[in-house]
């Protein structure tokens, strides 16, 4: 499916970001050992639990020249110190985009940008992650019709 979505944005020159590096962890845990690598060099011994800092630079920059964020998912498991760093980068990139329109979807996304005290810098916010994809996908919601 990954490399379908990358042939298909290559086919319409849509610049499409991956992550090049992870931070893995030896355990599920915020006082597990941790490292930073490339996305394709996790041991099979250990987890990777959020994005790398290099990746972490790079959404940032996508982002920052960005007319309209959309964004619907942590980082990592940001709920953990440790694991937070990925998600912080990418929330501040977000706010710090005075331009664009934001909009949040999902609770984690939600709860995210809430503890980092950014919530009052996006646009829009939406506990409804699923239901926003959809309708981004220009799929008919239910709710939306019958307001109609």
């Amino acid at each position: 499916t990954a490399r379908q979505m990358l042939e298909t944005a290559k086919e319409k020159n849509v610049n499409l970001v991956i992550p090049v590096d992870v931070k893995m962890a030896d355990q599920f845990s915020d006082l597990a050992y941790t490292e930073a690598v490339d996305v394709d060099a996790i041991p099979d011994d250990m987890m990777g639990l959020d994005i790398g800092p290099a990746t972490a630079i790079v959404y940032a920059e996508a982002i920052e020249g960005a007319k309209t964020v959309f964004w619907n998912g942590p980082m990592g498991v940001f709920e953990m110190p440790s694991f937070e760093g990925g998600t912080r980068a990418v929330a501040e990139a977000v706010a710090n985009n005075k331009a664009a329109d934001t909009i949040i979807g999902g609770g984690d996304s939600v709860a995210a940008v809430n503890k980092f005290g950014l919530a009052d810098q996006m646009t829009f916010i939406s506990t409804g992650g699923g239901a926003s994809m959809e309708l981004v996908q220009g799929e008919l919601l239910p709710g939306v019709e019958a307001l109609k």
